[in-house]
């Protein structure tokens, strides 16, 4: 497997893309800093002069992945006017991630659960990413039509993760399908 990459890309974009791709495909253990050195086409010594570790640099990967994933449910979001389609968005991100080659179920899950220190800087990385889901969930759902909108907000993440590892499991975009159906019975069920 080769990695196209931009050839404008500097050095340290050209490392922390290359073991994205390598990271999300084969997941972080998988990976050896030498495989992403070899694929990005760098010097040990360049990888070094940016990143102290390979933590250092699943860090910066991940931190560039949530900030993706921010983005991209903010613009799916963006283009629906009610709660419900609002947080179907997110579920409709999860329908285009499953359809990618290679798919591996939820990139920060498979985070928290590889580098398997519950107590370490890349769970909580993990962990923020998750919460910044939450978040933006329950700011979709306004008080003033939904009586207990942090509950519902937990319910519907709960929904929106075990959709995507199901995905992964069966390999079937079923469970996402399904997750949202939930989603959407809930929030309408949770309307005042």
């Amino acid at each position: 497997m080769s990695i196209v990459l931009h050839p404008s890309l500097s050095a340290r974009d050209r490392l922390i893309e290359t073991a994205r791709v390598l990271f999300l495909r084969h997941g972080v253990p998988h990976i050896g800093i030498n495989r992403v050195i070899d694929e990005a086409n760098v010097a040990r010594m360049t990888l070094y002069n940016h990143f102290p570790s390979k933590d250092a640099l699943v860090a910066a990967v991940y931190e560039q992945e949530a900030e993706l994933r921010r983005q991209s449910i903010l613009t799916a979001q963006a283009a629906h006017d009610t709660p419900v389609a609002k947080v179907s968005a997110l579920f409709d991100i999860a329908l285009e991630l499953a359809r990618e080659k290679g798919f591996r179920g939820c990139a920060f899950v498979n985070l928290a659960i590889e580098t398997a220190a519950a107590d370490g800087s890349l769970h909580a990385l993990a962990k923020a990413h998750k919460e910044w889901i939450r978040a933006n969930v329950l700011d979709c759902l306004p008080s003033e039509m939904f009586a207990d909108p942090a509950t519902l907000a937990r319910q519907v993440v709960v929904l929106w993760d075990g959709g995507i590892v199901g995905a992964y499991v069966t390999q079937s975009v079923t469970p996402i399908k399904a997750a949202r159906d939930a989603a959407q019975a809930l929030m309408r069920a949770a309307a005042s």
